[in-house]
């Protein structure tokens, strides 16, 4: 049976007739294998060709011909610049530098590296296994709490989504989507310490990866001989960065600093002016936040919590970026999951159709133009 056939009856199964299915408990959630075929893999392959074949597509329209300029383009070419450099000296306030990048990525390709293989495809591969271990964890968690429909449909639509081609590129999204979603499966099963190695990764991979320990400390309830394990591990390592900021360049908070360099966009600066760049990034997270507001309240408050944590702030930050964030945010695609389930498999089948026309849109305002995902 051809790819498109069996991606076709996987998605068509999971578009099926509304209501077969009992909720899954909240506490105890059906046990399943971890790749489950149908679930995982399928919507993994088939979404991963469809971003790959965009990507390199538009990069060798632009001439460029080499293996990775559609996949190490943008931030992708300072994450390889840190893997094989390291960060330098300060910054000068104003230019851009490396700093404002965190460190998880670039170790493992610059891993990679020692051992012979190119940067630049250490962190493609890396991002494909990563989004492959997302995708497992996130339908095993949305089991917990949604119908078995429910979570094959959240599957999908992050496999889907507009942004989803940038789980394929030199970005941590895969990584930072990997490490969310175990952390709240692993404290839902009582493995704490798991729980706390894998945090490690979310707060280490982004600055604003830290909101992921805020709000698994909000899901454990003042538990503080849980939290503890699960916090403090990740707590210990981004010390340990500042440290190392504060050593390499005289300040504990460089990377916070060191984004003076960039243009940023606010909320306030759209209103006053208008940026159709930040369109993008707005129109994505908005599909995000109202997603989670619709059925808000089937998700538990730490979800909630996470995602107003991970997408607000950058409204008044820094716009840019905000498609990114709202791309690796896993409650959206729970709650879209959820809500997808309503509706009639044709539907379902036309609604996904459109997000991937969306997407190639997406990849060539990225990939080909100018536009910073």
């Amino acid at each position: 049976m051809s790819t498109d056939t069996t991606a076709g009856a996987g998605l068509g199964a999971a578009a099926g007739a509304v209501g077969t299915e009992p909720v899954a408990s909240p506490i105890r959630g059906p046990r399943t294998r971890l790749f489950a075929w149908r679930e995982v893999v399928l919507p993994w392959l088939v979404s991963r060709l469809i971003s790959d074949a965009l990507i390199l597509v538009l990069a060798l329209q632009r001439a460029r011909p080499a293996l990775y300029a559609g996949f190490a383009k943008w931030d992708g070419g300072w994450y390889t610049l840190i893997a094989r450099n390291g960060y330098g000296g300060a910054p000068v306030h104003g230019h851009e530098s490396p700093w404002p990048f965190f460190p998880f990525l670039p170790a493992v390709m610059r891993a990679g590296g020692a051992l012979g293989v190119p940067e630049e495809l250490v962190g493609v591969l890396v991002n494909h296994a990563a989004f492959l271990l997302a995708l497992a964890g996130l339908y095993r968690l949305a089991r917990r709490h949604v119908t078995d429909r429910g979570a094959v449909l959240a599957v999908w639509a992050v496999a889907c989504f507009p942004g989803s081609f940038l789980f394929s590129m030199v970005y941590p999204s895969s990584i930072f989507l990997a490490a969310s979603v175990w952390a709240f499966l692993l404290i839902e099963e009582g493995h704490d310490l798991g729980a706390g190695l894998v945090t490690i990764a979310a707060v280490m991979v982004r600055p604003n990866g830290f909101v992921v320990a805020l709000a698994l400390a909000f899901a454990l309830r003042r538990t503080w001989r849980r939290i503890l394990p699960v916090c403090l591990p990740s707590a210990v390592f981004f010390g340990a960065w500042c440290v190392y900021n504060l050593d390499r360049t005289g300040d504990a908070l460089t990377f916070w600093r060191a984004k003076s360099g960039w243009p940023e966009v606010t909320i306030v600066d759209f209103a006053n002016r208008f940026h159709k760049y930040a369109i993008p990034h707005l129109a994505l997270a908005v599909a995000a936040v109202v997603a989670v507001v619709l059925v808000w309240r089937t998700l538990p408050r730490a979800w909630i919590v996470l995602t107003a944590l991970y997408l607000v702030p950058p409204l008044f930050i820094g716009i840019v970026g905000l498609g990114r964030y709202a791309t690796e945010c896993f409650p959206p695609f729970v709650a879209a999951g959820e809500l997808l389930r309503r509706f009639r498999q044709r539907t379902v089948l036309a609604m996904f159709a459109l997000s991937l026309v969306v997407e190639g849109v997406c990849a060539y305002w990225v990939v080909y133009s100018k536009w910073l995902p």
